[in-house]
């Protein structure tokens, strides 16, 4: 085996691939049947961050944008990988020679790898399994790289089967806490526009350092105008966010939004914006992580949190991984994640909450945000996009169905979503795409909540709706417009 010239790179590449497809499978292999050289290491690393790329792209539904941040983030996950091999090589005394056999083998290991955890990753997106059946998925290929670690630092350096193991568990640990030490960052970002022309050139001019500074000052200014709960009456309070600063959709959205609910459901001074947009920086705090984070801490102090609701509507971008999109331009943005979202409500101590984020595969935020006090809606599955962003729309689609068809049709916020939905299903019917699926959970103590809730109107017991069933003469029940 050795006697392959590891110049013939293509040749050494074929060989070192099916070495590798062996390990993975169980089946025997030696270590002389790998070609140990730099150029091989290169070569495979190459291939892997291809192969990252190519199915990353395939699983896209255009229209997309690429996203160079993503290949540096790939870049710096294999290097960091190749650093955890060479400090387990390192802790198991490896010599030179075996320490490159164990990066040979590992890279040579993973494209099986790579393929078959994606693999999985499709089927837990599809498959509707609860946390647990989610759990067994994911460490399935966490215990299969354990084990493929286990059987190298024998084949390489003959360790003792303990001490095998011992190092490739905290090969495994020290590889998972990459997920928080790099952030990650999406390739491809859905339905965002592909042209490289920029309608937002006034965004590269402005000054970041300036930007920053009168962040807290805005976010005073916008915090100062909410007016507390009002003793005895169920509030709503509204917090609209807008994402994605180079596409002007989103700032319409929120703005329009604020307008309706102002009007509508009595949330005049109890409404606020967190926006990324050139035109309204000087209007309305920067929609990121921390501004999120202060602004719900700051309406559940004002809010009575046992009694009033929040309604907490995000639009932007989304990626398959189930990040909303932070985006503006030069000002690095970090995206957002579910469990972020549900960390800051938690903090504030806000108990009931109407969350709506539309947005590409958003429905990856129900199952991290969902508990019995929430009602959550969704413009799409967690493997589908939505559809009408872009530099020339003026709305999103499901923001349309919503906001301008389901909310002018019914008060109620669950009936507007089943209504949206429909409206949304005959549309993409129409334009012969592919579904997005909108997607709701309704916890039942907010159902009950909002059946018996009206703008500006005193709290009810969810008792209350059976007692009117049964007595509909008692003055508590007459003219009740219960929805």
């Amino acid at each position: 085996m050795e006697a392959i010239d590891s110049r013939f790179s293509l040749r050494a590449l074929g060989q070192n691939l099916s070495a590798g497809l062996r390990l993975a499978t169980g089946m025997r292999v030696a270590r002389n049947d790998f070609i140990i050289s730099f150029d091989q290491g290169l070569l495979l690393m190459l291939l892997m961050i291809g192969l990252e790329v190519l199915i990353d792209t395939l699983g896209t539904q255009l229209p997309a944008s690429y996203s160079g941040y993503g290949l540096n983030y790939l870049a710096a996950v294999y290097l960091f990988d190749l650093m955890l091999i060479l400090l387990l090589a390192r802790l198991a005394g490896a010599d030179v020679r075996q320490t490159g056999g164990l990066v040979i083998a590992n890279l040579a290991f993973s494209p099986v790898y790579l393929l078959v955890s994606h693999l999985l990753s499709l089927r837990i997106a599809d498959s509707g399994l609860n946390l647990a059946g989610i759990w067994l998925l994911w460490l399935l290929p966490v215990l299969w790289q354990l084990l493929i670690l286990v059987r190298l630092l024998q084949l390489f350096i003959d360790l003792a089967k303990r001490r095998a193991v011992s190092l490739a568990v905290l090969n495994i640990v020290l590889g998972i806490t990459s997920l928080w030490l790099l952030p990650h960052t999406q390739l491809w970002y859905s339905d965002e526009p592909e042209s490289a022309d920029n309608p937002y050139a006034r965004l590269y001019e402005l000054s970041v350092e300036d930007l920053f500074y009168e962040q807290p000052q805005i976010m005073q200014s916008s915090l100062a105008n909410i007016a507390p709960q009002r003793p005895g009456v169920t509030d709503l309070y509204l917090l609209a966010m807008g994402g994605y600063g180079l596409e002007k959709v989103f700032l319409n959205e929120v703005e329009y939004v604020r307008q309706l609910f102002d009007a509508r459901f009595d949330t005049r001074e109890r409404s606020l914006i967190l926006v990324n947009n050139v035109d309204s920086v000087h209007r309305h705090p920067l929609a990121n992580r921390h501004n999120l984070r202060d602004a719900l801490a700051s309406l559940g102090s004002r809010m009575d949190t046992e009694e009033d609701v929040l309604f907490l509507f995000m639009t932007s971008h989304g990626s398959k991984s189930h990040r909303f999109s932070l985006n503006f331009g030069p000002v690095r943005l970090d995206d957002l994640t579910p469990q972020q979202v549900r960390q800051a409500l938690d903090d504030a101590a806000i108990r009931w909450r109407v969350i709506l984020v539309s947005s590409c595969y958003s429905g990856g935020f129900i199952e991290p945000l969902k508990n019995p006090n929430t009602l959550i809606m969704t413009a799409a599955a967690p493997d589908r996009t939505s559809f009408g962003c872009g530099t020339e729309s003026e709305f999103t689609d499901f923001g349309t169905a919503y906001f301008k068809h389901g909310l002018v049709e019914s008060a109620n916020f669950i009936h507007a979503f089943d209504l949206a939905e429909t409206w949304i299903s005959d549309k993409e019917k129409r334009e012969k795409r592919k579904p997005s699926l909108p997607q709701r959970f309704v916890g039942e103590a907010i159902g009950e909540k909002l059946a018996l809730w009206q703008p500006g109107t005193p709290p009810r017991e969810p008792r209350q709706a059976e007692l009117c069933a049964q007595h509909p003469d008692q003055p508590s029940c007459l003219k009740q417009d219960l929805y």
